[in-house]
């Protein structure tokens, strides 16, 4: 049935087409990343994560500067460490490429196994594929990052909750975002079986490091990685530094010229608003309701972290993908899309004029405006009447 059904759709709808097209951007951009050069540039995020492994395993400190192999600070877990041996061992090339294929599959796949129907998971894809490559062209981990949160919600709404956990848990000790699964509990009737899991697998991460870098040096490294995470968060609320703080709070700093504004102007009200739209136990059921929360969530993620820039966006299009094909398509949410898919997702690039980019963009961060406005549209849905997908 699924395979007639594949056939009728229209091409830009089937999966083998758009999972072949995601994982060509993936292959294209890591090689691509790759022959430009190997260090200090084009792959430097990548050469953190690779020779985090060698790092680790060798009890050196993984959250110093490394100058001879790349620029800028480790900022994951030490069980991030470990699971990028496989890249380790890789030649570099190859390397890369698998990484950026494994990024875009696990994406592309994710989308795919959301439960809506299949033209509503088609239009998400292509939504978010430019802010994809985006990130690909960074050798980021964000979009697999967004990948596990989507399988986080999607193995829970099957009732596969040990594997639910098991990727929260995961999100959480590789870059604490994995957090944001937590929203997903009250979706279930099976809570404390639920909990249980999520504390089995949240021991035994926390644990695994420990098994290859023995006592002293892996919680040396948990003390290192708090304590490197405050020290970029100072970093990244400079108003001077225009490539991170792209979030509302940095927002309103550079507008302001008020370096020293406090996150808690935004925080605080957004936490309480976030809350006035969770708490409906009536709705907690319905599946559409879950797919705006969790697209309020993935948005918030980027709203709200002094380590937004543009290639991390990634994690907010799945959000927006979500909160658009959901919608009721008026004139004023469609206004709404086209100016975040303009600003948020191509102003990065050389479609976008340069001098609106460096002028008023970049300089103000005003990348992240219409995505406020997109969050604040999902509060405005999650506390409609909801009607199923």
């Amino acid at each position: 049935m699924s395979d007639k059904l594949e056939n009728r759709s229209p091409w830009y709808a089937r999966l083998n087409v758009l999972m072949g097209i995601w994982l060509v951007v993936g292959i294209f951009t890591g090689w691509k990343q790759y022959s430009l050069s190997e260090v200090h540039s084009h792959i430097n995020n990548f050469q953190i994560f690779r020779t985090s492994y060698s790092h680790f395993v060798q009890g050196m400190h993984l959250y110093e500067l490394y100058p001879k192999e790349y620029f800028d600070l480790y900022l994951y877990g030490p069980v991030f460490a470990i699971l990028m041996a496989p890249f380790a061992y890789l030649p570099l090339g190859w390397s890369v490429v698998v990484w950026n294929g494994l990024n875009a599959g696990m994406l592309c796949w994710a989308v795919w196994n959301l439960p809506m129907d299949r033209m509503k998971r088609a239009v998400i894809l292509w939504i978010i594929l430019n802010s994809t490559i985006t990130a690909l062209l960074n050798t980021q981990f964000h979009a697999l990052c967004v990948a596990m949160i989507l399988w986080s919600y999607i193995m829970m709404q099957r009732g596969k909750l040990g594997w639910s956990a098991l990727l929260i848990a995961l999100g959480i000790f590789i870059k604490f975002y994995g957090i944001v699964g937590l929203a997903f509990f009250f979706f279930t009737r099976e809570r404390w079986r639920y909990a249980g899991y999520l504390v089995f697998w949240l021991i035994v991460v926390f644990i695994f490091p420990f098994l290859f870098g023995g006592i002293d040096y892996t919680w040396q490294c948990y003390e290192e990685w708090m304590a490197v995470l405050a020290h970029k968060n100072t970093l990244n609320v400079d108003i001077r530094n225009l490539r991170t703080d792209v979030c509302v709070m940095g927002m309103f700093r550079r507008i302001t010229g008020d370096g020293n504004l406090s996150n808690l102007w935004f925080l605080i009200p957004s936490l309480l608003l976030s809350a006035w739209v969770y708490f409906q136990p009536k709705k907690w059921f319905q599946v559409d309701f879950q797919l705006r929360l969790m697209a309020l969530v993935l948005i918030y993620l980027m709203l709200a972290s002094t380590g937004t820039e543009s290639p991390t966006l990634i994690m907010a299009f799945p959000g927006v993908g979500i909160w658009f094909v959901l919608g009721e398509k008026t004139r004023g949410r469609w206004v709404l899309f086209i100016v975040t898919m303009l600003v948020s997702s191509f102003s990065p690039t050389d479609l976008f004029p340069a001098y609106l980019r460096e002028a008023y963009i970049n300089r103000y961060a005003l990348m992240i405006l219409p995505l406020l406005w997109v969050w604040v549209s999902l509060l405005m849905d999650l506390r409609k009447p909801i009607k199923e997908v």
